[in-house]
């Protein structure tokens, strides 16, 4: 059967479930305060990944540049898409369904597994993820070429100016920051693919070029007073509505993700995993006593109890990097679980009845508002990352009772 043909066939069906199963709750629902420890069972929590990704698939185009008709801007696709196959990925590596891979696939072949249209910028490399997962699994030349020549091309510019922050981007010159990390959210998108590059080429160079200016990056923006880290270099000084100090949420958040998919890509025995697990408990170390009485974080990490929105972005990037923490052996689940299970509540009330994944703030680089019927692939994409190590870990909880 054709793979078009099959894709398009398995997304109809989706898209028939997702639209007869319910309609979208109208209002926002009261958030959940009080405090819950049941463990979910793996079947649960695979059926739930599993309906808000069905909605999301249902929902999305498969050009990786949908940005543009959503956002009336062709800079915001790549890495809105990107961020949420990131997530389908995990999805797609634990569920029983093979849909999510085939459909990964499709998207692939349909924009010829082509990284984003501009060559130095890091959130056009997020979708190389997706490429070197697809490449991992099938051997697949079409999606490794692509990914090779983008950063082959960075290497070789080596781009050496500083990290203070511009607006806007310019192709033609080198004093641009954005040729470089030099906002927060850069270490998720572009490190991890350099890092899963080298994994699948056995040229150590992109882990170097990678570690250096993550490196760079977190020496420029990490504050050592609170041990979190600014978006960029405009927020040094910024005061929020609370005349708090901004570090932002989802901002953070993408660092922390960040660090773990690229501690994910790098062996064990690797001289430099050190540097990225001691980064790792340095930061959650900052983060988990940030977290409000509902189990959610505030878009603005000090601003603490005076923001009363259950944000779920930055909640589940931060639910996702301490379930890995614990599923690898890092953190202690004694001390971290409770806190996990209040988050994930927030999660799973940011669900609509029909998948639809809520209180996500929409496109931003710093706080601001949010609703229940916010929703954006990105959040989806953190969404997916959480629920993925929650399965883990519920599943290896049933193994071991």
């Amino acid at each position: 059967m054709n793979l078009k043909y099959l894709s398009r066939l398995l997304l109809g069906s989706v898209l028939l479930v997702t639209i007869t199963a319910c309609e979208i709750t109208q209002g926002a629902p009261v958030v959940v305060t009080q405090k819950t420890q049941t463990l979910p069972d793996a079947e649960t929590v695979m059926q739930t990944i599993e309906k808000v990704a069905n909605w999301q698939v249902a929902r999305t185009q498969y050009m990786p540049h949908v940005g543009r008709a959503q956002l009336g801007s062709e800079s915001y696709g790549r890495w809105i898409q990107g961020a949420f196959y990131v997530g389908l990925t995990q999805l797609a590596e634990r569920s029983p369904n093979p849909f999510y891979e085939t459909w990964i696939g499709y998207v692939g072949e349909a924009h010829d597994w082509r990284m984003g249209k501009v060559k130095y910028f890091a959130d056009d490399h997020v979708i190389g993820q997706m490429n070197l997962w697809y490449y991992n699994r099938h051997n697949n030349q079409a999606a490794l070429v692509p990914v090779k020549e983008v950063f082959d091309w960075l290497i070789e510019q080596n781009p050496t100016n500083d990290l203070t922050f511009i607006a806007g981007r310019n192709a033609d010159r080198l004093h641009n920051c954005q040729w470089r990390w030099c906002w927060a959210d850069a270490l998720f998108m572009a490190p991890p693919t350099l890092i899963a590059l080298s994994n699948a080429t056995g040229d150590q160079k992109y882990i170097e070029y990678a570690h250096k200016e993550f490196q760079a990056t977190v020496d420029y923006l990490l504050d050592p007073k609170t041990g979190l880290m600014f978006r960029d270099s405009r927020y040094f000084d910024r005061k929020g509505k609370f005349d708090e100090q901004i570090f932002w949420s989802r901002g953070v958040g993408w660092v922390y993700a960040g660090i773990v998919n690229s501690l994910a890509q790098l062996p064990e025995d690797h001289q430099y995993r050190p540097y990225y697990e001691n980064l790792y408990m340095d930061l959650t170390q900052s983060i988990i006593k940030l977290q409000k009485k509902d189990g959610s974080w505030p878009m603005s990490l000090l601003a603490g109890e005076k923001d009363p929105y259950p944000e779920s972005s930055g909640t589940a990037f931060f639910t996702y990097g301490l379930l890995w923490g614990i599923n690898q052996g890092l953190l202690s689940e004694k001390e971290y679980l409770p806190q996990i299970l209040n988050a994930w509540t927030v999660l799973n009330n940011a669900v609509h009845p029909d998948g639809k994944f809520g209180w996500v703030q929409g496109v931003n680089d710093k706080p601001d508002v949010v609703a229940y019927d916010d929703s954006q692939l990105y959040g989806v994409g953190a969404f997916l990352l959480a629920g993925s190590q929650m399965y883990d870990f519920v599943s290896n909880n049933a193994i071991s009772n």
